[in-house]
């Protein structure tokens, strides 16, 4: 019998009030944007990123309540803290392989997002021990992509463990692509 194991979740649901944040926040975001308020993280590796990460933009409370009512809806519960800041890319713009960590939970909303935009990229967290096991097992293993691009659309959010490796790629956009992103640290 073959079974697999240790799978990693992975959550993908509609965000209730997307417009009422894309309404209060959008024109913002794009204006920092334009305005180009705010460097690269220390530490970061990536050349060209527009993010709020380090500033730790406040967000109006309702905001935090809303992503927190998600939270709630997937788990049954809420216990911890979210921070959340906001990225915008257009002109080649994207984030390096990174995670999350040590954070346990982290979520994208894809708030300004259509066709043209490139969704994250996420990599398998045991990718090298498949590929030792792909070339070991004598043709009886399945191969298995060691990245998944998720099947995401303006308004979703997507949660997953923040252990995750995951990247966005560059690509020149007509439209300016918008996301905010969120950690759960629990208490």
């Amino acid at each position: 019998m073959r079974t697999e194991l240790f799978s990693s979740p992975f959550w993908k649901v509609k965000v209730p009030n997307h417009n009422k944040i894309k309404e209060k926040y959008l024109d913002l975001f794009i204006k920092g944007y334009e305005d180009n308020i705010y460097k690269i993280p220390e530490g970061w590796t990536t050349h060209k990123c527009h993010t709020s990460f380090e500033q730790k933009l406040l967000f109006d409370e309702d905001i935090h309540d809303e992503y927190e009512s998600i939270f709630k809806s997937i788990f049954g519960g809420f216990s911890g803290h979210l921070s959340c800041w906001y990225q915008v890319y257009k002109n080649n713009e994207y984030q390096e392989w990174h995670d999350h960590m040590p954070s346990t939970l982290s979520a994208i909303h894809f708030l300004n997002f259509d066709k043209e935009h490139k969704a994250p990229m996420f990599e398998d967290p045991i990718r090298a021990l498949r590929s030792i096991m792909n070339s070991t097992c004598m043709g009886q293993c399945t191969i298995k992509p060691t990245t998944y691009t998720p099947d995401v659309e303006e308004g979703d959010i997507i949660v997953f463990p923040s252990y995750l490796l995951h990247t966005i790629p560059a690509k020149q956009y007509e439209t300016h692509r918008v996301t905010i992103a969120l950690n759960l640290n629990e208490y």
